[in-house]
């Protein structure tokens, strides 16, 4: 099993790496220069497709103007319990701009707020709940989260199982060859986040390309927050001593709204673990 799930990670991640627009938020110019085209996806919910507006200039500032406010508000919470009005909040102004797609306010609202809360409730028994904003490194679990960055990720948990499914036949391939790699599996229910990636250049030497922006989480760990540039620490793949991915988030459930560099994301994780630091 472990054999099958580490050439399951290596497959992914490779896919990811040649095709890094795999459910990843765009944004782009409509052939009307007034126009700008949003797509706005869902990840851990069945039965959703991806859904496409489009907005005016004036409308697409407007929201960023609004998201810049929403990151404000979070900031000033202490509680989760003061955070989740302001997710819910965030849904209905998404809602006014048609970017819930087939989703209702109720329904989208339960996506991005409701995922681990049971088990934040139990880790916030055993370790009171801590404001313990950082500007270079957030480690978390069981939290809400909340982004704007580039250079970034989000895979399905639907790829992540066929790509599981398709692993088990290339490593009866691969066995007879000897084949053999000891990689652990870090997947949890929801979607993997990837922020940041190395790739190793002519002179052999690694070329380091973080993700930019700002990352928000409140969960057993307390608010966690950083901004700027960073990489995902929760683990590291490295394809064929070439391409090193940073994966920074398990087990996502939520929305995700952006362009094809940046984009916005809101919702919950499983864990979460980013740092201004490269390993």
């Amino acid at each position: 099993m472990k054999r099958i799930l580490a050439v399951g990670v290596i497959l992914l991640f490779l896919g990811v790496a040649i095709a890094p627009s795999i459910n990843q938020s765009v944004v782009r110019a409509s052939p009307d220069d007034d126009l700008v085209e949003v797509t706005t996806q869902a990840c851990g919910i069945q039965g959703y497709k991806d859904s496409t507006v489009k907005l005016t200039r004036e409308q697409y500032q407007n929201l960023e103007q609004y998201l810049v406010e929403f990151r404000a508000r979070l900031n000033q919470t202490t509680t989760r319990e003061e955070a989740v009005p302001i997710f819910k909040e965030a849904v209905v102004e998404l809602n006014k701009y048609g970017l819930l797609g087939g989703l209702s306010v109720e329904r989208a609202q339960k996506l991005v707020t409701s995922g681990y809360q049971n088990y934040y409730r139990f880790q916030h028994l055993k370790k009171s709940d801590r404001n313990t904003l950082n500007q270079t490194e957030l480690s978390n679990k069981f939290c809400l989260i909340a982004g704007y960055t580039n250079n970034y990720n989000f895979i399905g948990p639907g790829l992540i199982i066929i790509t599981l499914i398709w692993s088990l036949f290339i490593l009866i391939l691969y066995s007879l060859i000897g084949f053999e790699v000891d990689i652990a599996f870090p997947f949890q229910i929801g979607g993997v986040g990837t922020f940041g990636y190395a790739v190793l250049n002519d002179y052999y030497e690694f070329v380091f390309v973080p993700s930019d922006g700002w990352v928000y989480s409140r969960g057993s760990q307390g608010a966690q927050s950083v901004n700027g540039s960073f990489y995902g620490t929760i683990d590291v793949f490295q394809w064929l001593w070439t391409v090193r991915i940073y994966i920074g988030v398990t087990g996502f459930i939520g929305l995700i709204i952006g362009n094809s560099n940046t984009s916005y994301f809101l919702g919950s994780a499983y864990r979460i673990g980013l740092s201004t630091n490269h390993s």
